[in-house]
């Protein structure tokens, strides 16, 4: 009977050592707590597969317009007592960025402004008056600067004595290869359909404005202007067209600019 005794007590001893041992596990396990279901999670990477199409929507936004300044290149001539004698001065549009295309436009720019000066000569011929200020100048506005396109508008100011001229050119470039464009670059219509467009508003402009003595031939002269040749420049989206003093009318009304509603398609 001892033995049974024994044998049962060295059982207990064991069943309580084994009950002790799982409850100092499941203390420890304690250091240990379940991480709470509103933990917030750190955000996730950007997939290197999706730098690309950033790359290019930045790169579509970098040509779309471009910063530009307009710097006077200034070449008057004075009197001796330092008063002006010939204003004569050429404002040049410089766009800012060190790209192939920016380049390009930059150099088309400054040839036009190189051409002015040459062909205008600073000399002030000697029967001027003392008391008249004379004129050779070129002003720049930037008419549109967006959806790809730089548009220029240069107005040229001249006077020399006796009669005073007012009369505009423009120049429009594509930002994103750096070429001057044409009208013929700027719409989905062909080449043909274009200029018979543009001519008939130009004439339908002449038609509603009587007071204009126009030229017994100005619609002929409209009809033989060739695309390439008409004077225009982009205007918030919008081709404007220009003939320059003399073209369609006598000189008193000065050159005719015309809105023509046909909006670009670039």
């Amino acid at each position: 009977m001892k033995r049974l005794y024994l044998a049962l007590f060295l059982g207990m001893t064991l069943v309580l050592s084994a009950c002790g041992a799982g409850n100092q596990a499941a203390a420890g396990g304690q250091a240990s707590p379940t991480p709470s279901p509103t933990e917030e999670l750190s955000e996730p990477s950007v997939p290197a597969a999706a730098q690309p199409a950033e790359n290019q929507a930045q790169k579509i936004a970098q040509t779309d317009s471009a910063e530009y300044t307009i710097e006077r290149q200034d070449r008057s001539v004075s009197n001796k007592d330092g008063s002006t004698s010939l204003s004569r001065y050429y404002d040049l549009v410089r766009l800012t960025g060190d790209t192939p295309e920016i380049q390009a436009i930059n150099d088309s720019l400054n040839g036009h402004c190189d051409e002015f000066f040459k062909e205008n000569s600073g000399d002030v011929p000697l029967e001027k008056r003392a008391d008249d200020l004379w004129l050779n100048t070129m002003d720049a506005a930037v008419t549109q600067n967006g959806d790809g396109l730089l548009s220029v508008n240069m107005t040229r100011t001249w006077y020399m004595g006796g009669v005073a001229n007012t009369d505009y050119q423009g120049y429009t470039y594509d930002l994103s290869t750096g070429e001057e464009v044409g009208l013929a670059d700027l719409t989905s219509q062909n080449h043909d359909t274009l200029a018979t467009t543009l001519r008939e508003i130009v004439k339908a402009y002449m038609v509603s404005h009587p007071e204009v003595d126009w030229w017994d031939d100005a619609a002929d002269i409209v009809d033989s202007r060739s695309l390439e040749d008409m004077i225009f420049w982009v205007n918030s989206g919008e081709i404007v067209l220009c003939f320059s003093t003399y073209d369609l009318s006598p000189g008193a009304y000065g050159p005719v600019i015309i809105p023509t509603g046909v909006m670009v398609e670039h």
